[in-house]
């Protein structure tokens, strides 16, 4: 575990990541990274996110889209209205501890429903 957090980006490193996906997307210039046979093949032997995404169960959201991320990347919990209760409390503790992904990011959005 002690490589996997020397190649683990910090909060602030992450939350660029993410930020700098976004902007991809917004601009229709998405790279689609992390979606080759041999990175899913790579994935076999554990995950490693750098983000939790807390987001809305609606379809018209996929976080690994608006993010432009990839197989692996994100740690996506999705409830409608991002709402937190014990269950998902224990997946992004899971995610934090176990995984230790360094940024949690609560996803809004507007016209729910």
């Amino acid at each position: 575990m002690e490589n996997q957090d020397k190649n683990m980006p910090t909060g602030r490193e992450a939350l660029e990541k993410l930020l700098t996906g976004n902007e991809r997307y917004a601009a229709s210039g998405q790279n689609f990274p992390n979606q080759t046979a041999e990175h899913r093949s790579a994935l076999c032997g554990g995950q490693h996110p750098f983000a939790v995404i807390l987001g809305c169960s609606d379809s018209r959201v996929p976080p690994e889209q608006i993010f432009d991320r990839g197989l692996g990347d994100l740690f996506v919990v999705r409830v409608a209205g991002n709402v937190l209760d014990d269950l998902v409390l224990g997946s992004i503790e899971y995610a934090t501890i176990h995984l230790r992904t360094p940024l949690i990011m609560v996803l809004g959005h507007s016209q729910c429903g």
